[in-house]
């Protein structure tokens, strides 16, 4: 799995790419996040359009950005969510916890101001 994070709108957007599965490429998504949290960051956007699968690791990722971001005032927000991805969300009942937009710039436009 890759990824990249960019800024824009005053948050920061990242996209993995693959698969969210244990093992080491996942361990530096979740370090590189950690480190947005402490340097900063408050506003994330997670896009998944092209996230392939995900298993409980890649789902835990998420659950710990957004307790990080949410332990520091800041939020985050899912973005192009594929159905498989979703269908996990949904089962794992963390679509209370999530929220999930289309597109990144609607996740953007979706912060608190």
């Amino acid at each position: 799995m890759k990824f990249e994070t960019m800024e824009k709108d005053g948050a920061v957007v990242v996209s993995p790419k693959g698969r969210m599965m244990a093992g080491p490429d996942l361990d530096k998504i979740h370090e590189k996040i950690k480190e947005l949290v402490d340097k900063g960051t408050r506003r994330m956007v997670m896009d998944l359009g092209e996230v392939d699968l995900m298993d409980s690791r890649g789902l835990g990722v998420l659950v710990a950005a957004f307790t990080s971001l949410k332990g520091v005032g800041g939020e985050m927000r899912l973005a192009r969510t594929t159905k498989k991805i979703q269908n996990l969300i949904v089962i794992t009942h963390l679509t209370t916890v999530f929220k999930s937009y289309d597109s990144v710039d609607e996740a953007l436009k979706n912060f608190q101001n």
